[in-house]
């Protein structure tokens, strides 16, 4: 099969395009001719040069292509609506099109958890409506969710969307790296109790999961929550990371409406500050930190023979060894 991954240069696309080649599969990257593909070069990756939102640079990408992978999306918490709208609405209304006109067998879209709402979550479904927060990429990614299924039922383009949690493992730079971090600095503090349950799922475990819902005769038109479905609670990852990492445990707690409080304050200044980078706190951290988020996969374990394999204390562990051996490439802010 000769497949398609946007987004390869990244977290999420680097480990399709990876579990890929070693499975004797082609891969063809659409890449910016500035992207680094060291990483890709060295897997044995192909490459089409161009955009998302370039539609003759997508097509010549799509030929001959059988499966397309999307993962290609602005992800910062800190842009524009504008700006994601254009990349991840427009961007992958570029990608659909070239691949309808292509007649590929398979549009697996990698969206978002975050499209069901920045509440608490107590068991939610796959099948539980959208919920618009104000904020630019959650929207984005319910517009393009919403895009993604509406070529599936205009056209008949084969198409599955894949929800993953907060996901974390080897070459990912923000969520593991910036709280072991904080941990390390002895800054971290609870937000609420930390008993809330934590969606966090192991890269491997994703991929396990998108890759069988590209070949999955049941995946066509349908939407899947992915986690690693541990029952986990941010109090349990938090210790489990200062078990690995040797850190001591934190005991400061802060109650929610203070830390909402002090996220308004300052996203208001950088707001009118023009900052470029978001403030400490933001209302995405603070969903991180304090609201339950439980989802029901059980229709992923069902369709696609999901079972998470990697626990996330074993994902922690491997995690932090590529942290050590990779100092240099992980960021911390």
């Amino acid at each position: 099969m000769k497949n398609l991954v946007t987004g390869a240069t990244g977290f999420v696309g680097s480990h399709i395009a990876e579990r890929l080649l070693q499975e004797g599969e082609e891969v063809v990257a659409l890449v910016r001719k500035t992207s680094n593909t060291a990483f890709l070069s060295g897997i044995g990756a192909k490459f089409a040069y161009g955009d998302i939102n370039d539609l003759e640079s997508v097509k010549t990408a799509m030929r001959g292509i059988d499966v397309v992978y999307h993962s290609a999306a602005l992800a910062d918490e800190w842009i524009s609506k504008k700006e994601a709208y254009r990349v991840n609405v427009e961007g992958t209304r570029n990608l659909l099109d070239a691949a309808k006109e292509a007649k590929v067998k398979r549009f697996v879209f990698i969206s978002s958890l975050a499209v069901l709402g920045m509440r608490d979550h107590h068991g939610t479904d796959a099948e539980a409506p959208y919920h618009k927060t104000g904020d630019s990429y959650i929207d984005t990614k319910i517009d393009s969710e919403q895009l993604v299924m509406d070529y599936c039922k205009k056209y008949g383009l084969p198409v599955t969307v894949v929800r993953p949690g907060f996901v974390f493992g080897p070459r990912d730079n923000k969520l593991i790296p910036r709280l072991s971090d904080r941990l390390g600095k002895k800054q971290f503090m609870f937000v609420g109790s930390g008993k809330n349950k934590i969606n966090a799922v192991y890269i491997e475990n994703l991929t396990d999961a998108i890759i069988s819902a590209a070949r999955s005769e049941k995946a066509i038109g349908q939407k899947y929550n992915v986690t690693n479905d541990s029952g986990m609670t941010l109090e349990g990852l938090v210790f489990n990371i200062v078990d690995i990492w040797k850190f001591d445990k934190p005991k400061k707690h802060i109650p929610k409406f203070m830390a909402y409080l002090v996220c308004n304050i300052l996203t208001a200044l950088a707001r009118l500050t023009k900052a470029k980078e978001p403030p400490y706190i933001t209302k995405t951290r603070i969903k991180f930190l304090s609201l339950n988020l439980d989802f029901d996969i059980s229709k992923t374990r069902g369709d696609l023979g999901y079972n998470p394999r990697v626990s996330i204390e074993e994902g922690l562990k491997r995690t932090k060894s590529w942290m050590e051996k990779n100092a240099d490439r992980t960021v911390r802010h």
